[in-house]
């Protein structure tokens, strides 16, 4: 089995970004320390060192379900409605280079349904991205597939991968959680592992653990708003809303992973009102009668002040150029009260071949005046990377809370007070 890779993405492209970057070196350390964990995997024969069986998941496409049609009909009128209009957005609501790749090469089945205008190409991608041999950025399905053709990559994925993320997990809640709160849907034909009989996904245990410090903030409010910029398919989403009994989702992304979003999440929520792109015109007020909606990354300029009581964004603004961070931040902050977010902060990514940097997540312009700093932490989930802590790791997450305004009057009086 050949896994396609991107040209864009490359041995020879990866290691010119890595070089004018600067962590050329710490790279290059980092891949031997990872073959050095692949072949330590083999100890694994002899010694056992989980109490969990863990099965490897890797399937085949499968055909889609007719019966999904009428959903799928529905987000098929979306994405032609987002194609149509996207051209005439601005520039920071374009793709960048990177995920144009991604959209061209993995997404290309979206793309030629719409142009042939045939529903079986689009619901094919739909029903099988979970499992998708070539890499779509929001799943692990490559890593997966790579690993599990040979026995020695069998036993890294088993052992190095989902038993040292189990066991991060288990000790971050001192083993009083059952497994059951790793489990999520597999619509889209998910890709991962069996422990115990449920199923896992390789990025089960920390969005566990952030969907539920999340839902934790906003878990006394009624009906909370939540908006998410960059969801992938939406599975920070489905841990952060599965123990809330109301809720409104705004899921703000591009056209062709929000048709992802869009199928899992109302797959996963069938009793939940859905909204999509095209089928009204959006404006706050839908907060009150619509459970998930859908709209391309541009509507989020629609947001009313204070409409939303978080907001999240996960890996990627690290990904966007300057302009694009700048104008996103300043809808998001003007619409929510607490604004999540997990990106670069030491290193910042190189955007294309032309140069350009993106910004760190400490530069990423939040109004202290308007809001203060909850905590910035670095991610678990990178720091100790498949076995050993990895201090090469540069992914932190923030977290703020709009102040009030009497905190905020006093904050701007005293940054008045202070002379220049």
């Amino acid at each position: 089995m050949t896994v396609h890779v991107p040209p864009e993405f490359q041995l020879w492209h990866r290691l010119a970004r890595a070089y004018r970057q600067g962590t050329l070196p710490m790279r290059i350390a980092a891949r031997a320390r990872n073959v050095w964990r692949v072949l330590r995997s083999a100890r694994h024969v002899l010694r056992n060192l989980t109490s969990h069986r863990i099965r490897l998941h890797c399937p085949q496409y499968v055909e889609p379900d007719r019966t999904e049609r009428p959903l799928v009909e529905r987000i098929f009128n979306a994405f032609k409605a987002m194609k149509t209009t996207q051209p005439d957005q601005a520039s920071c609501y374009q793709p960048s280079s990177m995920w144009q790749a991604f959209l061209d090469d993995a997404y290309s089945h979206l793309g030629a349904g719409l142009k042939l205008n045939n529903l079986d190409t689009f619901h094919y991608f739909l029903a099988n991205f979970g499992a998708w041999k070539r890499y779509t950025a929001v799943e692990s399905s490559v890593l997966i597939r790579s690993h599990a053709r040979w026995w020695l990559g069998r036993l890294y994925l088993q052992h190095d991968v989902f038993g040292h993320q189990l066991r991060i997990w288990q000790w971050f809640y001192n083993g009083q959680r059952p497994l059951a709160r790793l489990t999520y849907p597999m619509h889209g034909n998910q890709a991962g592992a069996y422990i115990d009989g449920l199923f896992v996904g390789v990025g089960s245990f920390f969005n566990e653990i952030y969907g539920s410090l999340l839902a934790g903030l906003v878990a006394d409010l009624p009906r909370p708003v939540v908006a998410e910029l960059g969801a992938g398919y939406g599975k920070l989403a489905h841990f952060t809303l599965r123990d809330l009994k109301a809720f409104t989702y705004v899921d703000f992304d591009l056209p062709e992973t929000l048709c992802l979003a869009a199928y899992y999440l109302m797959k996963a929520f069938p009793d939940k009102r859905a909204l999509l792109y095209g089928e009204a015109p959006y404006t706050p007020e839908l907060h009150a009668t619509h459970d998930l909606i859908f709209l391309p990354s541009w509507e989020i300029a629609s947001l009313g002040p204070e409409t939303v009581d978080l907001f999240m964004n996960k890996n990627s603004l690290g990904e966007m150029s300057k302009p694009a961070v700048c104008n996103y931040v300043e809808h998001i902050v003007r619409a929510t009260r607490y604004f999540f977010h997990m990106n670069h902060d030491i290193r910042p990514n190189v955007l294309g071949n032309e140069g350009e940097r993106a910004l760190l997540g400490s530069e990423y312009p939040v109004p202290h005046d308007l809001f203060r700093l909850v905590f910035r932490y670095p991610d678990l989930g990178h720091l100790f990377a498949l076995g050993t802590l990895d201090l090469s790791t540069d992914i932190f997450v923030y977290l703020y809370e709009r102040k009030t305004h009497r905190e905020s009057d006093r904050a701007a009086h005293f940054a008045g007070a202070v002379p220049s």
